[in-house]
Parts: C-alpha cells; structure tokens; sequence
C-alpha cells in the first residue's frame, strides 16, 4: 500500500511541475519586428564587452501590456522598451560576465533566437522571437595614452 501511495505522489508531484515551464504564445497582442544582436567590446578595460540585442516592437496596446525581461542565449536581462529613430525597440545590453539563467535552459534556444517575457492584464506570457541577425562586432577605440 505504501508503494502504490508513493508512487502517487512521485506522479502528481511531476505533473505539477511542468505547469512551471514558460508557455510561449502563438498570437501575440504586439508586432515584432526583424531583430538584430552585435558583440561589443570596450575600449578600456572596465567597460566590459558582451552583447547588445535590439529588437523592434509595435506596442498595440500599451496600457494592457508591460514588456519585463528578455531570454538570449543562456542569459536573462530586463528589458527596456526605448524610441530610437521614431521606432519603438526593446534594447537589452548582456554583459558576458553575467550569470547562466537556468531559467532558460527550460526554453531550448538556439543562438538566432531570444523569448520575450511580458505582463498582459496582470497575467505573464511569452513570445518568441525567431531570426536574430548577427551584426559584426562593434569595437570601441581606448582612450589615448599620454
């Protein structure tokens, strides 16, 4: 009886843990546009290097929606949702010295490929962004030495 009992509660116990995984949307309440990531290296050595990702995003109903953080390779970065040349973009700058997110490990990426979280209607969702250009480095020139 104890081994039927046990082996119950093994199974429930692993259908209540895949609720946890992250549901990527199929229709998502915003468009996403052709997004592009480069590597950037400091001039000095305290600026740092890693990637930036820009991802353009047609924000449909912005009250509604509130964009929260960004899955890329193997890292998680809050987003930020800026203008630049009248076009509204998340931006995500990923340091290489940042921690491994195991939370993105769950998701199965590959290198072209980023998830963004957002909150919609106090409900979080996912949405997966497919196609991510890789520009070319971007090395900026240390200060001059005297």
């Amino acid at each position: 009886m104890k081994y039927i009992l046990s082996c119950f509660l093994l199974i429930c116990l692993c259908l209540t843990s895949c609720t946890s995984q992250k549901k990527l949307q199929t229709e998502i309440p915003f468009e996403i546009g052709k997004a592009i990531s480069q590597q950037y290296v400091g001039g000095r050595e305290e600026s740092g290097s890693g990637t930036e990702l820009r991802i353009p995003v047609s924000l449909l109903n912005t009250s509604d929606i509130e964009i929260k953080e960004v899955y890329f390779r193997g890292k998680k970065v809050k987003a930020l949702v800026n203008t630049v040349d009248n076009e509204e973009m998340i931006i995500v700058r990923i340091p290489n010295n940042s921690p491994e997110s195991s939370e993105t490990s769950d998701l199965k990426l590959n290198t072209d490929e980023a998830v963004i979280s957002y909150n919609e209607n106090g409900e979080m969702k996912y949405a997966k962004v497919n196609g991510i250009k890789q520009k070319q480095p971007l090395i900026y020139k240390g200060a001059p030495k005297n």
